[in-house]
C-alpha cells in the first residue's frame, strides 16, 4: 500500500454558515453521538471504473480527483460548531491523501469493497480534516476502483450520487470542464433570504399543527431489561417480490405514488402494533426539488414530521390520504432546523409533555434499481408464489442509536427492500420481524379486495401484546405461511 499527496488550488472559499441539511444532521448526530457510533454514518462506496470509462491509468484519475475537489466545496470544508454559530470553513487550496492500493484483477472488487469499510471505520474530526477518503485500487497498471468513504454531514444519498456523477463526468471530459455546479455557500446564501424565512414559517405552521395533536410516542411503554451482553439495537432486511408487485398494483388504484403506498402500510402496521388510531413519523425529506440543489455535492436531507389520524375507513382510503400527508410534510422538511427545535419545546411545554420522535421513515426510491427485470404479469395465485419467496435475515446490530426504529424502504420495480433498524427494550426482534411481516400482508390484503382499517390486527396480529411476549418464541427467518395459507383460503 502507498499514498499520494495531491494538491489543489480553487477560485472560491471562506466562512459561512452551514446549510440547513448541514446543520440538521450536525444537531442530531454529530451533537449527539459518541465518536464510536458517529462512524456508523460514514459512507463507504466503490465506483467500478471499467465498466464506466475503460482502462485509465493513476495520473488521469489522480487529476481527476484534484479537478472534483476544486469544483467542490463540500470536498475541501471544515465544519465548526463555534460560539458564532455552526459553520462551514471552505479553503481555497490544500491537500488531499490519495490511498494507492495493488491487486491482483481478479481479487479486486474484493480488496476495493475491503477497503471501503476500512477507511469508513473511523469517524470523521471535521474541524481537522476533510470529510471524505479517497483511495485507489489498480492492477495491471489500470486504476479499476475508485473508493471513498464520506461522511453525512459533507453528502446525503442524493450528494454522493453528484459526486459520482461529477467525477465521471471530469474523467470522460478529459480537459474540458463541465458548466459550475451550485454549491453549498450559494445554498446558505439563499437560506438566509425571505425566501428562505418563507420556507420557514410555513414548515413551522405544518409542524405545530402535528405537534398539538400526535401522539406523544409510538412506543410509550418502559424498557424491557434485556439480557446482559445482548446488543440493544438490531437490524433486520426483508427482500420481498410480493410487496413490491403489490404495492404497484394498489398504488394504481389509488393513483397515488408506490413510495407512498409502502409509507401507509408501515404507518398502519405502527398504529396496530402501539393500539393507537394516529401515528407520527419522521421523515427524510431529500429536498432536491429545484435544478440547482438537484446537483448540489452536499448534505440537503433533513427532518419532515409526519402525523395522520386512521379514523376508520378502508385500507386503500387510507393509502390515499398519507400521499397527502406525505407531500406536506416532505414540502415542510425543508427549513430552519433551530427554529423547529425551538418549536418542539415550546409545544411540548404547552402540552405538558416531552416528544419522543425517535421513530423514523427514510424513502429511497430514488435508489432502486431501474434495471431490475420486473417479468410478465403475475396473477393472484401467482402472487401467492411469490410470498413464499419472501425472507427477512438479520443484519448487523448496534449498541448504541437515538431512535426506537428506523426503517429504509427501496421499493424497487422487481423487489421491495425493507431494512429495519429497532431497540429490541421497545420492540424485541420477533415485534420487528411481525411488523414487516404485517407491512407486506397490509399491501397484500389491499391489492385485492377491500379492506377495513379496523381489520388490520387481526389480519396481521399486530397488536401491543407482541411488544412483550410472555414465554419465548423460536425464531423464524419468514413469515410466509399464514400469507401462503390465507392465499388458498381465498381459492
Amino acid at each position: 500500500m502507498d499514498q499520494l499527496e495531491v494538491e489543489f488550488q480553487a477560485g472560491d472559499g471562506g466562512t459561512f454558515p452551514m446549510t440547513w441539511g448541514q446543520q440538521d444532521f450536525w444537531r442530531h448526530k454529530v451533537r449527539r453521538y459518541a465518536d464510536s457510533e458517529l462512524r456508523n454514518h460514514n459512507i463507504p462506496i466503490v465506483v467500478d471504473l471499467m465498466g464506466e470509462v475503460g482502462p485509465t491509468d493513476l495520473a488521469t484519475v489522480a487529476a481527476t480527483l484534484r479537478r472534483l475537489v476544486e469544483r467542490n466545496q463540500s470536498l475541501r470544508t471544515h465544519f465548526c460548531d463555534c460560539p458564532e454559530g455552526l459553520l462551514q470553513r471552505i479553503a481555497r487550496s490544500g491537500t488531499f491523501t490519495l490511498r494507492l492500493i495493488q491487486s491482483a484483477p481478479s481479487a479486486s472488487r474484493a480488496t476495493a469493497e475491503a477497503l471501503a469499510a476500512e477507511i469508513a471505520e473511523r469517524h470523521f474530526d471535521h474541524e481537522a480534516e476533510w470529510g471524505v477518503r479517497f483511495a485507489l485500487v489498480s492492477a495491471d497498471q489500470s486504476t479499476l476502483h475508485l473508493v471513498f468513504a464520506i461522511s453525512h454531514v459533507v453528502a446525503d444519498g442524493g450528494g454522493v450520487k453528484a459526486l459520482i456523477d461529477d467525477f465521471l463526468s471530469l474523467l470522460r471530459a478529459g480537459d474540458g470542464e463541465p458548466g459550475r455546479r451550485w454549491q453549498p455557500s450559494d445554498q446558505a446564501a439563499r437560506e438566509s433570504t425571505e425566501r428562505g424565512t418563507r420556507r420557514t414559517r410555513s414548515a413551522i405552521r405544518h409542524w405545530r399543527k402535528h405537534l398539538e395533536r400526535i401522539p406523544v410516542s409510538m412506543f410509550p411503554a418502559l424498557p424491557a431489561e434485556l439480557p446482559a451482553g445482548q446488543p440493544r439495537f438490531r437490524g433486520l432486511r426483508m427482500e420481498s417480490r410480493a410487496l413490491s408487485r403489490t404495492a404497484v398494483r394498489l398504488a394504481a388504484d389509488c393513483q397515488v405514488s408506490v413510495a407512498s403506498t409502502v409509507l401507509a402500510a408501515t404507518a398502519l402496521a405502527l398504529t396496530a402494533l402501539s393500539g393507537q388510531s394516529a401515528c407520527a413519523l419522521v421523515l427524510v425529506a431529500g429536498n432536491r426539488y429545484d435544478e440547482d440543489i438537484r446537483g448540489m455535492l452536499g448534505a440537503a436531507s433533513q427532518n419532515g414530521l409526519f402525523g395522520i389520524d386512521f379514523c376508520g375507513g378502508t385500507i386503500a382510503n387510507a393509502v390515499r390520504a398519507t400521499h397527502r400527508a406525505a407531500t406536506t410534510t416532505y414540502f415542510s422538511g425543508h427549513c430552519d432546523p433551530a427554529a423547529i427545535e425551538e418549536l418542539v419545546e415550546v409545544v411540548a411545554a404547552e402540552r405538558g409533555v416531552r416528544f419522543d420522535l425517535t421513530v423514523w421513515y427514510n424513502d429511497l426510491s430514488a435508489f432502486a434499481d431501474d434495471a431490475e427485470d420486473v417479468g410478465p404479469p403475475v396473477s393472484e395465485a401467482g402472487m401467492c408464489e411469490l410470498l413464499a419467496e419472501t425472507v427477512i435475515v438479520p443484519e448487523r446490530t448496534w449498541e448504541g442509536q437515538l431512535c426506537k426504529m428506523y426503517l429504509a424502504a427501496v421499493p424497487g420495480p422487481a423487489t421491495c427492500y425493507l431494512t429495519l433498524i429497532g431497540d429490541t427494550a421497545y420492540l424485541p426482534v420477533d415485534s420487528m420481524r411481525a411488523l414487516l411481516c404485517g407491512i407486506e400482508k397490509i399491501v397484500f390484503e389491499a391489492a385485492y379486495r377491500d379492506v377495513e382499517v379496523a381489520e388490520i390486527p387481526a389480519l396481521t396480529g399486530l397488536e401491543p401484546s407482541i411488544l412483550r411476549p410472555s414465554v419465548p418464541r423460536a425464531a423464524t427467518s419468514s413469515c410466509n405461511l399464514a400469507l401462503v395459507e390465507a392465499c388458498g383460503g381465498r381459492g
